[in-house]
């Protein structure tokens, strides 16, 4: 029976990359794959579960020193300053993972961390913006060695665009792009729309300044997310800002679903989970024309590109103030369902079955 090991970044839930490889390991399983996640560490409640649906779990035990993003990123720094990871396994490696730098089979390439923290770091406080830049010898260690393991993977996979051309520009050939999966059964439009809020992600990502002018401009804005160590105190305080933090995935697709349109101003972003879940619940999404948000959102049909803050805002207003032809909503719909779970999920099982079969 052929054998596929996916290497995976921590499971804290079954979210982001997390998500690929549990939908995939389950599409391996049903054509007689056995399949085995490896991770750093695992939930036991979910490792549980992962063993119940058939995927065997290779737990490495590592302990998160801190909760959140700032675990994750110091298990990504700490073996990336300990170096390549040789993992033994008589399986295909699918490396789906930041935090495990092993050299497989597939790796996945979503962006590197050290250009990450590079964009970040302009929006970041002092303090954090200090211990940026003093890690950042470490950071660069690190990162050489993901680009190592990536580099000696026999295939590499991008998941957008923008990743493909970061592995380029750094000398590694880079087979195709599989855009990571939403799930279009759950985010989906609802019938009338109350179409009374603009809504917003808040992340380590997201340029608090354009939300502030917004949001002094009149604009009423939803607001979720809860994966950010600090939040401005003006933007829990504002009238105009409803803040929801973490929110269930039944809540959220509501909230995409009733909106206006959606609002993602972000200063770094490979790929982007946000414009294709709004676009899915049929709601357009106002984004930058850069980076992944730049591929899947298409101007002026699913939503709208601009170039800079100020265009952004000025974009927001108009919008807001005078509205949008509503089959922008129908077509933003049409264009998640290039990314529905099943269509990645058979790109993901095309690529295997040529790898495994040695094409």
């Amino acid at each position: 029976m052929p054998c596929i090991s996916l290497v995976t970044d921590g499971i804290d839930g079954i979210t982001g990359p997390i998500r690929v490889a549990y939908l995939l390991g389950k599409s391996l399983i049903s054509t007689g794959f056995t399949v085995n996640v490896i991770a750093p560490y695992v939930n036991e409640e979910l490792s549980r579960y992962l063993e119940y649906v058939g995927i065997k779990v290779r737990d490495l035990g590592v302990r998160l020193v801190f909760s959140g993003q700032s675990g994750h990123l110091l298990i990504w720094l700490v073996n990336g300053i300990r170096g390549l990871i040789n993992y033994d396994n008589d399986c295909a490696l699918i490396n789906l993972s930041f935090e495990l730098p092993i050299p497989s089979t597939i790796f996945y390439a979503q962006g590197y961390v050290s250009d990450l923290l590079r964009d970040l770091s302009k929006g970041f406080p002092t303090h954090y913006k200090l211990g940026y830049y003093l890690a950042l010898p470490l950071i660069r260690i690190a990162d050489s060695t993901y680009h190592k393991a990536l580099s000696l993977s026999k295939y590499v996979i991008a998941n957008s665009k923008y990743s493909m051309d970061s592995v380029v520009s750094r000398g590694v050939r880079v087979w195709g792009v599989i855009n990571p999966p939403v799930d279009t059964d759950l985010f989906k439009p609802v019938p009338s729309p109350t179409q009374d809020y603009v809504l917003t992600y808040v992340g380590k990502e997201t340029q608090f300044d354009v939300l502030k002018a917004m949001a002094n401009a009149g604009i009423k804005m939803v607001a979720f997310g809860s994966k950010i160590p600090w939040l401005p105190r003006w933007f829990v305080k504002h009238q105009n800002i409803d803040y929801r933090g973490r929110v269930s995935d039944e809540e959220l697709a509501k909230l995409y679903a009733n909106a206006k349109f959606t609002v993602f101003p972000f200063m770094h972003e490979p790929f982007g989970y946000v414009p294709i879940e709004s676009m899915a619940c049929g709601t357009p999404v106002l984004t930058y024309n850069r980076q992944g948000p730049g591929e899947t959102v298409i101007n002026n049909e699913t939503g709208w590109l601009v170039s800079n803050p100020s265009d952004f805002v000025n974009m927001a207003v108009r919008l807001w103030m005078h509205g949008y032809n509503n089959h922008m909503r129908i077509r933003a719909r049409e264009r998640a369902m290039v990314f529905s779970m099943p269509r990645i999920i058979n790109k993901w099982m095309n690529v295997i079955g040529a790898v495994t079969h040695g094409d």
